[in-house]
């Protein structure tokens, strides 16, 4: 590593200009941002490293901006940021724990580090990772915006210092290396120095008190009251009677993070919506059975399982036939699972029993 920083020190130079700037909401470019502020020990390099960052609206975030001004407190926030459905799947949970009173943030952190691997599903990793020649790539991300987070405040983190995907060893550095030469002069726990705003949970109606009919009543249960889900699904397919096919439907309720919709040999993206779907609902994680098997037969097996834990939760799973090789669940309280299955044959869509289906 520290032939790497002479490197970045002899071709990071004010003179060089082909050099590209941080894309925040990309993981690796976050990784970057941990691994220069953490572990350069120099002040000057500081000056190198802001040559990277984004001054471009697309390409800026919030998490990342708060965690750079920790450490350069000159670096001004954005009045305004673009939010990423992709990256908020981590970004959102972690400004929660950032955002608890200095007192809980070490418990905050891990819960989130408590959930981070699930969450790193779409970014590849896996319980069952298969690292044979021609199978699953390696897994090759770690928690870097923790690590920031202890470094900035200053945090006690031997409640997830154990943790595989905690970058452990590179805070142990900051502390022994850096924290009392380079930024002594932070003063302690200090973080960015500004008031963290966290995202607002989503704004939910009250399903007994609302009064829309038809499609729209059908997909607010399905979104389990989320307003802002509800509107983008009717934004895209407006209010039919019928619907002979659903797939357009499937597209944006798995695009607003409320159904089930995946090929079906595709286990993992199955499995990570159906955990989307959970973490939606405030439910907790559901992680569904590692392979082998793999395929549909994981599909199968993932979603029965999902099914059982669903109702032990006051929720049900019904699943949707569109006549294709596809997978299409959604989840609705079970309260108000046979007013979806009335609205369902009103509407024209087929709906089936998770145990019809899944035993197969």
């Amino acid at each position: 590593m520290a032939e790497n920083s002479e490197f970045i020190r002899i071709n990071g130079r004010a003179e060089q200009r082909n050099y590209s700037t941080i894309e925040a909401i990309n993981r690796a470019d976050a990784a970057f941002v941990g691994i220069a502020l953490l572990f350069v020990e120099s002040s000057e390099y500081l000056s190198v490293f802001q040559k990277f960052l984004p001054v471009d609206f697309e390409k800026r975030s919030y998490v990342i901006d708060l965690l750079v001004k920790a450490f350069i407190p000159d670096h001004a926030l954005a009045k305004k940021y673009k939010t990423d459905k992709y990256a908020a799947a981590w970004m959102d949970p972690f400004l929660r724990a950032l955002a608890a009173d200095a007192d809980h943030r070490n418990e905050a952190l891990a819960a989130y580090m408590k959930n981070w691997c699930r969450m790193m599903r779409p970014w590849g990793w896996k319980p069952d990772l298969d690292t044979a020649p021609g199978k699953d790539r390696l897994f090759c991300d770690f928690a870097f915006e923790v690590a920031l987070a202890v470094c900035a405040y200053d945090i006690d983190d031997s409640m997830f210092n154990d943790h595989p995907y905690y970058p452990r060893d590179l805070v142990d550095y900051y502390r022994m290396h850096v924290r009392h030469t380079r930024d002594a002069w932070r003063p302690i726990a200090a973080g960015p120095g500004v008031q963290i705003i966290a995202p607002p949970p989503p704004k939910k109606a009250d399903l007994a008190k609302t009064k829309r009919k038809g499609i729209a009543r059908w997909i607010e249960l399905v979104c389990d009251g989320n307003v802002d889900a509800t509107e983008s699904v009717l934004e895209v397919i407006g209010k039919p009677r019928k619907l002979d096919d659903i797939h357009e439907l499937m597209e944006a309720l798995s695009e607003a993070g409320q159904a089930v919709h995946g090929d079906i040999k595709d286990d993992e993206t199955v499995l990570i919506q159906a955990s989307n779907v959970a973490e939606d609902r405030a439910l907790g994680g559901f992680d569904g059975p590692a392979g082998p098997p793999s395929g549909p037969a994981r599909c199968s097996a993932g979603l029965l399982a999902f099914s059982s834990w669903l109702e032990a939760r006051g929720y049900r799973l019904v699943d949707l036939d569109n006549d294709d090789d596809a997978w299409h669940a959604v989840v609705v309280k079970a309260d108000y699972h046979a007013e979806l299955i009335e609205l369902s044959n009103t509407l024209k869509i087929r709906t089936r029993t998770p145990a019809a289906v899944y035993n197969d």
